[in-house]
């Protein structure tokens, strides 16, 4: 893998139609299909998926409290009523047990995005135990502010040039309203409780949206510099059908 191979995603957990429509926005600017990990309906994510502008996989909560169900068996039907085709899954917070794999992995599931590195180079499928293959994250915003690191693109240009798997990971709430770190983040989750989350108009993003360089810009540059570079930017199933179900076929055959 001599270049670095692109792919961005982005998990909902349980963003606004207006947040979801302003993420959106950046990958349609760039003319980017991401794939969503859904945590609930959405009118917005079933159109465009309609007019395949997306591709969809689940992200089922299995935390304590979960909203998608009090036992695995539950949380997994929850989401899979949500995608019924879904082949894809990235947990909530990475939540990751054998039990939970192997009962994705029976269920029709064939690949995940569910381990989140800091920018590693020279990542690459793994195959996974239970069976599916692994695609692990080279970039997710929450943790880029998690480590204090610059919103400044230039200062990490090299990590995104080095080769193997750049799997972006960006969160609609958090482009929205453009979260630089990580105070600032637990206060709006304090501000705004889960019930008022999914609701929050554009209008409310807009009145709480950081000033500054942050994560909308930062995925912005990330995408310009892929294409500029002309580096390949594919879907996660095009990732799977491409270098993720040969592995799979050798050694689960």
């Amino acid at each position: 893998m001599g270049k670095p191979i692109f792919c961005f995603t982005s998990d909902m957990d349980w963003a606004s139609e207006a947040a979801l429509n302003i993420q959106q926005a950046i990958y349609d600017e760039f003319a980017v299909t991401p794939t969503y990990f859904v945590t609930h309906r959405s009118g917005l994510i079933e159109k465009l998926r309609a007019e395949n502008r997306i591709e969809l996989g689940i992200h089922p909560n299995f935390l304590p409290n979960s909203s998608h169900g009090n036992s695995f068996e539950e949380v997994i039907d929850t989401v899979l009523k949500l995608v019924p085709d879904a082949k894809a899954f990235r947990a909530h917070r990475c939540f990751d047990v054998a039990i939970v794999t192997d009962m994705l992995f029976g269920r029709g599931i064939l690949y995940d995005s569910n381990l989140i590195t800091k920018l590693q180079p020279g990542l690459a499928p793994i195959l996974h135990e239970s069976g599916m293959v692994r695609f692990p994250c080279f970039y997710e915003d929450g943790i880029h502010f998690k480590w204090k690191l610059s919103w400044d693109f230039a200062a990490y240009r090299g990590l995104f040039d080095s080769p193997g798997l750049k799997i972006i990971s960006a969160h609609p709430m958090i482009t929205a309203m453009n979260v630089t770190t990580a105070d600032c983040w637990a206060a709006l989750k304090r501000k705004f409780p889960p019930a008022r989350w999914i609701k929050m108009t554009e209008e409310e993003l807009e009145q709480n949206r950081c000033a500054g360089p942050g994560p909308a810009e930062f995925l912005k540059n990330i995408i310009r510099h892929a294409l500029d570079r002309d580096y390949p930017i594919l879907t996660l199933d095009e990732l799977y059908n491409r270098l993720g179900r040969p592995l799979q076929e050798r050694f689960f055959a």
